[in-house]
């Protein structure tokens, strides 16, 4: 699936809950980043999961699947990776 086939997909669903595609979009990053469901519960069929995977790689966002994180960026995936591991990763702290 391509990302035109992705967006016609969520636009679609989107539309059968009379919201827009970011707050689909929004939903689902909620129930699947905790694991435990939103407000809506965001039980979707395979089309549309499919559909908001296409959505967040084209976005740039890979799956990272570690310490209850879902889509994030490369650098967080290979933090939280580090993390798991128990190599530990050091932070820039702000002064």
């Amino acid at each position: 699936m391509k990302i035109k086939g992705a967006m016609t997909i969520l636009e679609r669903r989107a539309n059968f809950y009379g919201k827009t595609v970011e707050w689909l979009i929004d939903a689902m990053d909620n129930y699947s980043a905790t694991g435990e469901p939103s407000k809506v519960l965001m039980d979707e069929g395979l089309k549309v999961t499919e559909a908001y995977e296409v959505y967040k790689m084209h976005h740039g966002y890979i799956w990272c699947g570690v310490n209850g994180v879902g889509f994030t960026t490369p650098e967080n995936a290979s933090n939280e990776w580090k993390i798991f591991r128990g190599e530990g990763v050091q932070l820039e702290l702000g002064i």
